[in-house]
């Protein structure tokens, strides 16, 4: 199962020195950082970790493998039992081995339900559930929910998302209008819960995209906002082909494109992340490319962008650059899932870049009152050696005792080129 991933590798130089100032980003020194299960592969382990982790209320962490497991290459769903103090062990154990055929495998995403409940998306585009298991016996029941046609949509990246009732959202990123770009463009989905035990999970197409002008491959799934509005990014397509913002708004579930990327005006472009927002509405995300026309021969090395809600109903939205990666060790590729803290400052991955080109972990800081200019800090970046993760494209989780969780695909001890880790940073 071959994910999507963007290309963009630079040569840099590993040395971990004292903070600095390079390149418009400071470089972090001491963050606790560490690796909390180094993944092994066939027989017995996942590899390839891909998703950001599902977090249980007692910090436990819930993921996926997208191959390795008993069947060899399949993929696992995996827990990772938080240790009782901080620097503890964590404890891996394997809930789900995929066999393949019509039992799926190279699973996708993992999300934990208020049932306690784990959903999750496979390569056939079947939505299974793992059903948490009877007192005493410890396994896990897998069942297939429902598998979406191309119609309906195919190639599920992004996390699925509840509502207040438990029914699943998300979207695909290809079918649904096979007339569009040949695979489709992609669609917005609801899944119904049944109402009844044993009645079966209702799917219903909210949006179909078209390319012009709403948008296309919405790799990235969904966000709610507080009103029940739909939010994500379409990597192509829009009014200009670069990509776009979207809301799909109930009970019509009408689309709205909030923001259509324009490389010839801004050069910012190729949104492949969710998006986030912060206390007074305000949308933040990222883009693959564009900022710095200096970067990856002109093609930029991706973006951290805000859109401010309209000052007047029915006016546009506001696009800012918060800050354009540079390609040195402040990152190249901005991936997957931020997240805020207390403060206002913001946490995200890059896919690529770092000093050892393994990509990073960073810190966006807000501007104070007298600076405009949200400043960079790298946390952590990623070696692919010595144990060390490589490749950080899903992004960033809060969890237990406020402590920073994510995944690498690659990394770790296992043989060349690494079946990935899980890691714990302390901001």
């Amino acid at each position: 199962m071959k994910l999507r991933r963007q290309s963009g590798r630079g040569i840099f130089t590993l040395a971990l020195v004292a903070v600095v100032l390079l390149g418009g980003a400071i470089r972090a020194r001491g963050q606790a950082y560490r690796v909390i299960h180094d993944f092994r592969g066939w027989p017995d382990d996942g590899c390839e970790i891909v998703g950001v982790p599902a977090v249980a209320n007692n910090g436990d962490l819930y993921g996926v493998t997208n191959s390795c497991g008993t069947y060899e290459y399949y993929g696992t769903v995996f827990k990772l039992a938080a240790p009782r103090t901080r620097g503890g062990a964590w404890t891996k154990t394997i809930l789900h081995d995929f066999p393949g055929g019509q039992g799926g495998g190279y699973p996708t995403s993992l999300v934990l339900g208020k049932d306690g409940n784990l959903y999750g998306v496979d390569y056939s585009q079947t939505i299974f559930e793992l059903t948490a298991p009877n007192a005493g016996d410890g396994v896990w029941t897998y069942t297939a929910v429902y598998t979406l046609d191309q119609s309906q949509g195919a190639s599920i990246q992004g996390n699925l998302v509840f509502d207040a009732e438990g029914n699943l959202y998300g979207a695909t990123g290809i079918g649904g209008d096979l007339g569009c770009e040949q695979e489709g463009c992609g669609t917005v989905f609801e899944l119904k819960r049944p109402t009844i035990d044993g009645g079966k999970w209702r799917l219903s197409v909210l949006h179909t995209f078209t390319g012009t002008p709403d948008g296309a491959e919405p790799f990235a799934g969904v966000v709610f906002d507080q009103k029940g509005n739909l939010y994500g990014t379409t990597n192509d397509g829009g009014a200009y082909g670069y990509g776009t913002v979207y809301r799909v708004s109930p009970p019509t579930w009408n689309e709205t494109v909030l923001y259509s990327f324009d490389r010839d005006s801004n050069d910012v472009y190729g949104p492949e992340g969710p998006v986030i927002f912060d206390g007074a509405g305000n949308m933040y995300g990222t883009t693959a490319f564009g900022g710095d026309s200096n970067c990856q021969a002109g093609y930029g090395c991706g973006v951290v962008f805000e859109l401010s809600p309209p000052v007047k109903k029915q006016g546009p939205w506001t696009y800012a650059t918060l800050y354009a990666f540079q390609g040195g060790n402040d990152g190249i590729d901005p991936l997957g899932y931020m997240v805020f803290d207390a403060q206002g400052n913001l946490y995200g991955t890059t896919q690529y870049g770092g000093e050892a080109e393994g990509g990073t972990v960073y810190q966006l800081k807000p501007p104070s009152p007298n600076d405009g200019a949200w400043t960079e800090t790298v946390l952590h970046a990623f070696t692919g050696s010595n144990g060390d993760g490589d490749l950080p494209e899903s992004g960033l989780t809060w969890g237990k005792w406020h402590d920073l969780y994510g995944v690498t695909l690659e990394g770790g001890k296992c043989q060349s080129p690494g079946c990935g880790t899980a890691f714990e940073l302390q901001p």
